[in-house]
């Protein structure tokens, strides 16, 4: 047909088949099998089809461009484009972040959603600019939990003197030592061999997260004791996102919210599956009533003051009020 109208056939395609304008890399220490990378493939196809190949995604998982602290840098310095990993690490570039790490701030995930999506996200992420980044959306890989091998644990005395793996994060680290835990932090790389070797008795990891990487087959007892949120940040170079035009920041930011609602389906369905199939392997999730957490926050109350500097008592107070209007 006419060269200025556009046909289905084979030939038509020769444009989007051709080199993208852009290529977004983005870096993940997360498995193929988790619900993170399965929403990194729903965003990399949206991203190609909104822009008809305009735009092309790679994605690099399995840590396989380095820690989340080595991709953060990275995307600071714009030789990388996107960097997915958690607002604990980023804590350590920005004191902001640190007010989400907080130990019980949120009692489930629906309250944690409604706080992060709303004014306590938005001032998180408020200084990111400074530094070079740029934080498009939240997402998470679920609340938290302490799972352990070697018994259940019910109240804060039964941590005592557990080796817990933590973060590399302060707060984490001293909400356990509150808790009478002794916080050894590691690498998540070497955290299924330092369980079976004892080096370390239990983990505060979410259930998605602990069940594909297999850690329930050496820790079978898992207390909900939803103790840090800790979400995902997608962070975008400022030097790369500063060149696209609004159209084609319209088509990542739409490819985003598909990828963030679908990514908490798959995290709460789930939930309930891990749930079952660790008792079906002879494990045990122990509930806490509301009244046992409690004596967890109260454990871990003066943690706010400690880190006041660093998190105002006014945001706190904003998290309380969110909290408290669900």
């Amino acid at each position: 047909g006419d060269s200025s109208t556009p046909t289905n056939d084979e030939g038509s395609g020769s444009d989007a088949g051709g080199t993208p304008e852009y290529t977004i890399k983005v870096g993940h220490t997360l498995q193929e099998d988790t619900p993170a990378h399965k929403a990194w493939l729903l965003f990399e196809e949206q991203v190609e089809a909104n822009s008809e190949g305009r735009i092309a995604v790679e994605l690099y998982p399995n840590s396989s461009l380095g820690t989340e602290r080595v991709m953060f840098e990275a995307c600071q310095m714009g030789t990388l484009e996107v960097a997915y990993g958690t607002t604990s690490v980023l804590a350590n570039f920005d004191k902001n972040m640190e007010v989400l790490d907080l130990p019980f701030l949120f009692e489930d995930e629906a309250t944690a959603r409604a706080a992060i999506t709303g004014e306590l996200g938005t001032a998180a992420a408020a200084n990111l600019g400074d530094i070079g980044l740029i934080n498009l959306t939240y997402m998470e890989n679920g609340i938290r939990h302490v799972t352990n091998g070697s018994h259940p644990i019910n109240t804060p005395d039964d941590l005592r003197d557990l080796k817990i793996r933590t973060m590399e994060n302060s707060i984490h680290m001293s909400s356990f030592t509150h808790l009478g835990a002794s916080p050894t932090p590691m690498a998540f790389t070497e955290l299924f061999t330092a369980l079976q070797q004892k080096t370390v008795d239990a983990i505060d990891i979410d259930l998605n997260l602990a069940w594909f990487n297999k850690f329930p087959e050496i820790t079978k007892y898992v207390t909900m004791t939803n103790s840090f949120y800790s979400p995902h940040l997608v962070l975008v170079s400022t030097a790369f996102w500063s060149k696209l035009d609004p159209q084609q920041q319209q088509w990542i930011r739409e490819s985003f919210n598909v990828m963030q609602k679908f990514e908490r389906e798959t995290i709460r369905k789930n939930e309930a599956m891990i749930k079952q199939k660790i008792v079906e392997q002879g494990g045990e999730v122990i509930e806490l009533s509301p009244e046992e957490r409690q004596r967890w926050v109260e454990a871990t109350r003066s943690i706010a003051e400690d880190f006041a500097d660093a998190v105002p008592p006014a945001v706190i107070q904003e998290i309380k009020d969110t909290v408290s209007k669900k």
